[in-house]
């Protein structure tokens, strides 16, 4: 339960992103996508996430309530923004932080050059802590201590109304924390259909596996997220998410709410 509580910060503070990169596009929910904004254009996105809880997958991956009576919950929320600005072709560099701007994570991503309905792209990002207080690195929220991300992106387009994007990315923490987690692996896509004209309605799966020093504290989490991406106006797309946990390990399940307003400036 210790290690549970020590979880809390990050792991629903950006509710509609599920990648350890941050600051990049997406074209759907949490996952990265290999289109690249266009060169000289920025895109600026404002978020907010809400989620609740009264139940955790403790270390067999069984679900227990978090409180002895059925009146009591937990919940979370946090906002923040994102920006990314496209620095030259098929390349992408970007920013995310809380409103607080107690993290800060820097991103890039490169669309290799490959044409046709299958395309691929590297990322690679790095977070840090830059609020106004005291740190020990070693005893932070091991999802706030700095690491590095590095890995890559994968998109298929079936037709006009119809793709997928995928990416896998490997996150290394600079400093081991005090309850021995060093790294983590984390596997996102998402599909999307244009069910409607310029509406895109989404369904996403992301999972992430964390490991400590002792894999008993190893810890495991499959999300599903759904939502739709409404892209009416010109230079505005309004995204809205509901991600609901299905099975984990030393994880809180939660279901949620996101917002995320991207806007383009060119």
């Amino acid at each position: 339960m210790k290690k549970l509580f020590l979880l809390l910060f990050v792991s629903m503070m950006f509710v509609n992103a599920y990648s350890q990169v941050a600051g990049l596009s997406a074209s759907k929910l949490g996952t990265l996508c290999t289109a690249t904004v266009p060169e000289g254009t920025i895109e600026f996105e404002p978020f907010f996430g809400y989620s609740i809880t009264s139940n955790y997958f403790d270390s067999n991956g069984d679900l227990q309530p978090l409180f002895s009576t059925d009146d009591s919950t937990m919940k979370f929320s946090g906002s923040g923004f994102r920006f990314s600005y496209g620095l030259m072709k098929n390349l992408e560099i970007g920013v995310s932080l809380p409103i607080d701007v107690s993290v800060v994570s820097f991103g890039a991503k490169y669309k290799l050059p490959i044409e046709g309905n299958f395309t691929m792209g590297l990322l690679g990002g790095y977070t840090t802590l830059v609020g106004n207080q005291i740190y020990d690195r070693r005893s932070a929220i091991h999802e706030m201590t700095s690491s590095y991300v590095g890995g890559i992106i994968m998109t298929y387009e079936f037709n006009e109304k119809l793709s997928i994007d995928f990416d896998a990315q490997y996150q290394k923490h600079t400093t081991e924390t005090v309850d021995g987690h060093t790294h983590g692996f984390y596997i996102n896509s998402d599909i999307g259909y244009y069910l409607m004209d310029r509406v895109n309605f989404i369904a996403g799966l992301n999972y992430g596996y964390k490991v400590f020093n002792a894999s008993i504290d190893n810890s495991y989490l499959l999300t599903l997220n759904t939502g739709i991406a409404i892209e009416k106006a010109e230079n505005f797309i309004l995204v809205l998410n509901a991600p609901f946990d299905l099975f984990g390990k030393n994880e809180y399940q939660t279901k949620g709410f996101g917002l995320a307003l991207t806007i383009i400036l060119d």
